[in-house]
């Protein structure tokens, strides 16, 4: 099958040239489309306002900025998508006008181009409906800025088929992202959870439980984030926090219905005070609060999994990638524990008359942590695919991924049906070495027999490998 060369998107608002900048400075020529002069212009300067400011900060040679905005090339016509091998479609979150995107695009682009779909809040099948081959379309959605942030979602259409599937993901994972792999369903993965995440936040603060400094301070330091959801709902836009939860609350229910504070902020334009927000916090209220958000996102990650839209692994990567989160909901309620975790949940399930999760009984019935799979493994033919699944960290080693990959390398070594093992890593790394944190965690709580034991472990666990 013919290589992925050439890539078109269509819509140059900040998302759609955000996407053509990040495949244009991984070596790509693209297209960047609109029905628009004028929008194709602010698109096109954006893009180089972004390369200009990358080159202001030392990211890149003003050589080879120079070459990424010449790769890119801007069109008002639609036959030039012709040439491409993917097409993109990021217009504005309004599905009558992706499906008629998607109609055009049926009409314009060779049999063999893969077309995908950057929405975020409707389903891929009801953009695919449109055109005569829905085999051809899937989502690839990118999270803002698409040029910096890592994250994508890759969701299969009802009638995808795996090779074109898997071509898609490879090319993600060419162009430096990191992918997850989501169903066809509301939100997808990371904004199922991070949705209801910044609306009760904004609840809290309607209902008077503390000034915004307070919850904001609060989510910060509960969830380890460089910027509280007030602030990124100023950053990100209002109108897209209230548009994202008001199409989950048409799909699954009144818990997820946008707060009256979000719809009246969207309604009259107004953003969070900056003055505000930099006001002292009230740290009596840091852990009503906290557990709120913290309920919340164990309830919904726990749903979404029990659901079969998204694993374990993928939820977690999505919130440390995509959200900048330093623990993903699955290692948040390991860390506090399971039965903590189960009660925090069950003060949110409560309070809005929700059924607790599938999945999170099962796990408070045995008591035990959340299993994180750091390592998977898979057998095709014969050939056990071992992959070391940590890409944000790189892939870095300590004690938890060295047991998993022992545990893999025994299962792959005990299956009479494998004759061949095959390791590799997602995301940048293959594997960046040992992880500096856990030395530098044991170092400062002077744990240094735990430093040797696992330098020991490596070595023995290495030559394994070459037996």
């Amino acid at each position: 099958m013919k290589p992925i060369e050439t890539i078109a998107v269509v819509g140059a608002g900040n998302m759609g040239s955000g996407i053509a900048q990040k495949y244009a400075m991984e070596g790509f020529p693209v297209f960047l489309l609109d029905v628009d002069q004028a929008a194709i212009d602010r698109g096109a300067a954006t893009i180089e306002r972004m390369l200009g400011e990358a080159v202001d900060r030392k990211i890149l040679p003003a050589e080879q900025a120079l070459q990424v905005f010449n790769r890119i090339t801007t069109t008002l016509d639609w036959a030039r998508l012709s040439e491409a091998d993917l097409v993109i479609e990021a217009v504005f979150e309004d599905l009558e006008v992706k499906r008629k995107v998607f109609a055009k695009l049926a009409e314009h682009t060779r049999p063999e181009c893969i077309l995908a779909t950057n929405t975020s809040s409707f389903y891929v099948r009801q953009v695919a409906e449109v055109t005569p081959h829905p085999e051809r379309v899937l989502g690839l959605h990118y999270f803002f800025h698409p040029a910096k942030n890592r994250l994508v979602e890759v969701i299969a259409g009802p009638q995808t088929p795996d090779e074109q599937l898997q071509r898609a993901w490879t090319l993600q994972e060419q162009i430096g992202k990191t992918p997850i792999a989501s169903a066809d369903a509301p939100g997808f993965i990371v904004n199922r959870f991070f949705v209801p995440f910044i609306n009760e936040a904004a609840r809290l603060l309607e209902q008077g439980v503390a000034d915004a400094a307070t919850i904001e301070q609060a989510a910060i330091e509960g969830f380890r984030i460089g910027l509280g959801p007030f602030q990124l709902m100023n950053v990100t836009g209002i109108a897209i926090g209230y548009h994202a939860a008001a199409t989950l609350e048409r799909e699954l229910g009144a818990f997820y219905a946008p707060s009256g504070l979000i719809h009246e902020y969207m309604k009259s334009g107004r953003t969070f005070n900056r003055d505000e927000l930099a006001a002292t916090p009230d740290r009596s209220k840091f852990q009503e609060i906290q557990e709120r958000l913290l309920g919340v996102t164990f309830h919904v990650a726990c749903e979404l999994v029990s659901e079969g839209v998204g694993s374990i692994e993928d939820v977690d990567i999505g919130a440390r990638v995509g959200l900048r989160w330093a623990r993903g909901p699955f290692e948040l309620m390991n860390k506090v524990g399971i039965a903590e975790a189960a009660r925090i949940s069950g003060a949110v399930e409560a309070r809005y008359g929700l059924e607790t999760p599938q999945l999170l009984l099962e796990q408070k019935a045995e008591g035990t942590a959340f299993p994180i799979r750091l390592v998977k493994m898979r057998v095709d033919d014969g050939i056990a695919t071992i992959t070391f699944n940590r890409p944000d960290a790189l892939n870095a080693l300590n004690p938890q991924v060295a047991d998993q990959l022992e545990a893999r390398l025994d299962a792959a070594a005990g299956d009479p049906a494998v004759h061949g093992i095959v390791i590799t890593g997602t995301g940048k790394a293959f594997v960046a070495g040992a992880d500096i944190r856990f030395f530098l965690e044991n170092m400062k709580s002077g744990q240094h027999a735990r430093i040797a034991e696992f330098a020991v472990r490596g070595h023995a666990l290495l030559k394994k490998i070459e037996q």
